[in-house]
């Protein structure tokens, strides 16, 4: 099952910006890498995460400059992690508890990954008929070949047939099977 995986599994390489910078250098850093979120390091070691999130309540809605504004004074630190070998449910309890969006990867106390709940949701295909989960690649067997509607619900190739039309928005399935992209595999 996907929930069981190591966390750091979907993590993805950090964008990082140095404390120091203005919230305006982290804001057009983050459109440039089209992330929501940049981690701050000082010295090179990553400290603390400031989010789209922490722009808009702690710079904007306060009526700071965000160009005179530095990251240090608006990021959380130090930030929530989990351990890159912890399964992935674990992470997405802690994110529950801790009401998060994004969760910073560690290894050995150092942040290395990131992971957003889309990059959860991305990886947890549930079949809209059946409710049952849609094996993926990074569960180490042979994935699921699955049907995608065009509103994005996902079915097991043999529900498909059996439902027709999408049980969300009505639209009829095609028989086109999806089978894991590139980007799914280990190969990429």
């Amino acid at each position: 099952m996907v929930l069981d995986i190591p966390a750091g599994k979907i993590a993805r390489p950090l964008v990082t910006i140095d404390e120091n910078k203005s919230v305006f250098d982290a804001a057009k850093m983050m459109a440039e890498t089209d992330r929501g979120s940049v981690v701050a390091t000082r010295g090179g070691k990553g400290i603390g995460i400031i989010t789209e999130r922490d722009i808009l309540r702690r710079v904007v809605a306060k009526s700071l400059n965000p160009a005179s504004t530095k990251v240090k004074d608006v990021m959380t630190s130090p930030p929530t992690t989990i351990e890159h070998d912890r399964p992935l449910r674990e992470a997405i309890d802690l994110m529950n508890r801790k009401s998060l969006r994004r969760m910073l990867v560690t290894d050995k106390g150092e942040i290395v990954g990131v992971f957003t709940l889309r990059d959860i949701v991305k990886h947890t295909r549930i079949c809209a008929y059946c409710g049952k989960e849609i094996r993926s690649i990074l569960e180490g067997e042979a994935p699921d070949p699955y049907i995608e509607c065009i509103c994005g619900s996902r079915y097991h190739k043999d529900c498909s047939k059996a439902v027709g039309n999408c049980v969300n928005c009505g639209a009829t399935l095609v028989t086109n099977v999806i089978n894991p992209e590139p980007s799914e595999t280990f190969s990429g």
